[in-house]
This record gives C-alpha cells, sequence and structure tokens, in this order.
C-alpha cells in the first residue's frame, strides 16, 4: 500500500512540474509575441514618422512653387492683355508682334515634390497612416495634382499649335537673334527684335491664327491658378494636420 501511494504521489509532481513547465512556456511565448508586435508597430510608426515628415518638407517646397507659377501665369496674362490694348489701338508694331508670340508660347508648369507621397505608395499605400485627417488629405491633394496635370496638358497641345504656326511666318535670322539675346526665367524671355520685317502685312491670317490660337492657351492659365489655390489651400491643411499629429517628432527629428 505504501509503495503504491509513493508512486501515485510522484505521478502528481511530474504533472504539476508539466504544468509548470508548459505554462513558462506558455508565458515566454506569449511575451515574444507581444515584445514582436510591440517592436513592429514602434517600426511602421517609425516609418510613418518618416515619411510623413518627407510630406511635409514636400508640401512646403510646393508651396514656393505654386506661387511661383501663379505669378508667371498672372504675368503672361497680363502681357496678353497688354498685346490687345496694342492692337485695339493700333499702335502693334512688327517688332511687337514678334515679342508678344515668342514669350506668349512659353509656359510655366508646376513639378510636385513628392519623394514621401512615392515612399507612402511603395510602403503599401495608406495601411501605416492611422491619422484620418491626413489620409483624406493626401488622397486630396493627389486627385487636385491630377486634375493640375490635365489643365497643363490641355494647354501644352493649343500652345504647341501656336509654336508650330510661328515656325511657319517667323524670319528665321530675327527668331536666331532673339533666342540668342534671350534672358531670363520668368514670363519675358525674349527682347523685342531690333528690326522685324512686315509680318503684319504679308501674313495678317496667319498672324491672326497665332493671336487667337495663344489667347486659347493662355485662357487655360485662369484654371490653372484657379486649381493651384486650391492645391496649396488644401496642402496647407494637411500639413497641419500632419504637425497637429507629429509635429514634435518632426522637429526633433530636424534638430539632429
Amino acid at each position: 500500500m505504501e509503495v503504491h501511494h509513493s508512486h501515485h504521489h510522484g505521478q502528481k509532481k511530474k504533472i504539476k512540474e508539466y504544468f509548470l513547465e508548459f505554462l513558462m512556456l506558455f508565458i515566454a511565448v506569449t511575451l515574444g509575441f507581444f515584445a514582436e508586435n510591440l517592436r513592429e508597430k514602434q517600426i511602421e510608426q517609425h516609418r510613418e514618422i518618416s515619411y510623413l515628415k518627407n510630406v511635409h518638407e514636400d508640401l512646403r517646397l510646393d508651396f514656393k512653387r505654386i506661387d511661383s507659377v501663379i505669378n508667371t501665369n498672372s504675368n503672361r496674362l497680363r502681357i496678353l492683355d497688354t498685346m490687345y490694348q496694342s492692337i485695339k489701338g493700333n499702335s502693334l508694331t512688327n517688332e511687337d508682334a514678334y515679342y508678344y508670340i515668342r514669350n506668349l508660347v512659353l509656359r510655366a508648369t508646376f513639378e510636385s515634390s513628392h519623394i514621401g507621397f512615392d515612399q507612402i505608395k511603395s510602403a503599401g499605400g495608406f495601411r501605416m497612416i492611422k491619422d484620418d485627417a491626413i489620409t483624406s488629405g493626401i488622397q486630396e491633394y493627389e486627385t487636385l495634382l491630377n486634375s493640375l496635370e490635365k489643365l497643363e496638358n490641355v494647354r501644352e497641345r493649343t500652345l504647341e499649335q501656336a509654336r508650330f504656326k510661328m515656325s511657319n511666318v517667323f524670319k528665321p535670322e530675327i527668331n536666331y537673334e532673339m533666342m540668342k539675346n534671350q534672358s531670363g526665367n520668368g514670363a519675358i524671355r525674349f527682347n523685342r527684335p531690333q528690326k522685324a520685317d512686315n509680318i503684319l502685312k504679308t501674313h495678317p491670317k496667319e498672324v491672326d491664327e497665332l493671336f487667337n490660337t495663344i489667347t486659347v492657351g493662355l485662357n487655360t492659365n485662369n484654371y490653372l491658378n484657379s486649381t493651384l489655390k486650391n492645391l496649396k489651400s488644401t496642402g496647407m491643411k494637411l500639413d497641419e494636420a500632419i504637425l497637429r499629429k507629429f509635429g514634435n517628432e518632426i522637429n526633433e527629428a530636424n534638430k539632429h
């Protein structure tokens, strides 16, 4: 009886030991799982902050470019208005015709700096971004960028036609003189030629076609400027949302 009791007691002890080992193993695995999960969350949050920091910096560059493009677009519209005032007042000279046409077939395009946006896309889209205001802000900003690109393509196709027409009307030696003496990167890059052929008399129909084509092309500047202003407003709201959420982390990262 005593031997049988001792064997039963030993079995109970082994069961307890197995249970404790299982419990310790279970706790270790569970803690390891939580630690790994926490580590992955920290890595994702670090990436989120890093990518949104780049978005913040991209937006700041975009705001400067937006202001520059709006300014150039507006200047070209003012130059167009001045040209039509000369036409109405019968004061437009042949040199003026070369000057206005050569400068008004140019265009200012907006190029967005989108390093942060590209990083977010390559990392799986908006999966890592937890803030709804930031997510919706990025989506709205990219929608406006697509609209802007379509408008710029419409203007480019129209002004490209004007450049082709211009090559059929302009004297090559005068065009070359203007090209050689060009300066600056603003709305006015080409100076008036010193002496031009009588383009208004020899090619009146073609010159009128050029003026009309340029007018249609530059009218798109009004729509572009409106879209650019909306883009900047949307971008500023997005930037505010980013700084509201991660401003301290971004400022700290900029110190290093």
